[in-house]
This record gives C-alpha cells, sequence and structure tokens, in this order.
C-alpha cells in the first residue's frame, strides 16, 4: 500500500478524499484549520488543565469533525468543527473535574479520618487516667513507673524494687494485682469500649482470668 505524500484533490472534495482514507488531505485540513482549535481553548483559558491537554483535545475534535462531515448538508464545517472540538474540550475538562473532586474527596476523608484517630487517643489517654485513678496508689506507682506512663521513665520490676526497698518478685506480685483489677469491667468499661473490646465475651473472659489469678494468689498464701 502506498502513501500519498501529496494530493491534488481541491475544496469541498477533500473531505470525502480525507474520510477515504487519503493522509495527504487529511493533514492538509487539519493544518487549514487549526486556527479553529486554538480559538476554541483560548475560551478555556485560566483552568487548572494544561493548556498541552486542552490543545491535544481540541486537534482530536477536529480531526473526528474532519471524518465525519457531510458535504452539501448545508452547516458550514467551520460550524460543525467548532461544536466537535468544543464537546471534546469540554469531555476532558469534566474528566479532569471529577479527578480532583475524587481527589478532594480522598483529602476529606483523609484529614476526617487524623481528626478521629486525634480524638480516639485523647479518649483512650483519658481512660486510661480514669483507670488508674481507681487502684490504690501503691498499685498506680507500679503500672506507671514500669510503663513509662505520665512522663515517668519506664523501668523494669527490678529496678523498682531496689528503688522501693523490696524485692523484685514483690514487685512483680504488685504488678500482676494492678494488671487483674484494670482486666475488671468495673474499671475498664469506657477504655474497653473505645478499643472495641466492650462485649459480654469479653468480660466474662476477663473475669475468670481474674477469679484464677485469686485462686493461685491464694493457694501460695
Amino acid at each position: 500500500m502506498s502513501i500519498v505524500l501529496d494530493c491534488p484533490t481541491q475544496g469541498a472534495m477533500r473531505f470525502r478524499c480525507a474520510q477515504a482514507g487519503c493522509p495527504a488531505c487529511l493533514d492538509a485540513l487539519l493544518r487549514e484549520h487549526s486556527g479553529l482549535v486554538y480559538w476554541m481553548v483560548m475560551h478555556q483559558a485560566g483552568r487548572k488543565t494544561a493548556y498541552a491537554d486542552l490543545l491535544q483535545a481540541g486537534r482530536i475534535g477536529l480531526w473526528r469533525a474532519i471524518l465525519h462531515y457531510e458535504v452539501g448538508r448545508g452547516a458550514a464545517f467551520s460550524t460543525y468543527a467548532c461544536v466537535a472540538i468544543r464537546h471534546q474540550v469540554w469531555q476532558l475538562l469534566k474528566q479532569e473535574q471529577k479527578a480532583e473532586g475524587w481527589l478532594e474527596e480522598l483529602e476529606r476523608e483523609d484529614a476526617l479520618d487524623r481528626v478521629v484517630r486525634v480524638w480516639q487517643q485523647n479518649q483512650i489517654q483519658e481512660a486510661l487516667e480514669e483507670e488508674l485513678a481507681l487502684l490504690p496508689h501503691r498499685l498506680q506507682q507500679v503500672i506507671e513507673r514500669h510503663y513509662g506512663l505520665r512522663g515517668a521513665v519506664p523501668q523494669n520490676l527490678a529496678e523498682i524494687g531496689r528503688a522501693w526497698g523490696v524485692t523484685r518478685e514483690r514487685i512483680r506480685q504488685l504488678h500482676e494485682q494492678a494488671l487483674g483489677l484494670l482486666r475488671l469491667p468495673a474499671f475498664s468499661i469506657r477504655l474497653r469500649g473505645l478499643c472495641e473490646r466492650g462485649e459480654c465475651s469479653h468480660y466474662r473472659a476477663t473475669l475468670r482470668q481474674y477469679r484464677s489469678w485469686q485462686r493461685a494468689r491464694r493457694r501460695r498464701a
């Protein structure tokens, strides 16, 4: 198949020649009417879409207009082409706006998620503070020192024992007692709700653990 680099066809017949597959006529018509593309794109100045993208969309619209224009139907080609170019440009703008709206929606969701996370963390911190306040003072101190709460430097059980002049085993017993109390629903109902561990099955399991710990403690005594 030979490619026609130049075609003698002139005037309105060029459209039919281009529609029949003549690249020379198609290229000539694209160059001849390229001003319509620039004119239509110029009216979209100031939008966020890149000028080059608008220009490309306009050229596609012109190309389609050339391939579908019916000579002799009454409408001037410039009128027909402007409609096709505008449609193609608007389609691009519509897609861009949808994508932008989707990204903005994601950004809003991310911002909302961050707010919710911060709120939840603050609520958990407050609930934990309330739980600790219910413990006897000595048990509070064991938990605070061991886990580094309220600005304390985390310490192991032996370090706490040395600071208090008691054995590591004694601190371990206090630590175990404190955790057992903190697991009880009466202490932890708000914290469990925030951490989605507030079902009855969770409470029953915790009570069983605490009773087992109490029985083991009595046997050791």
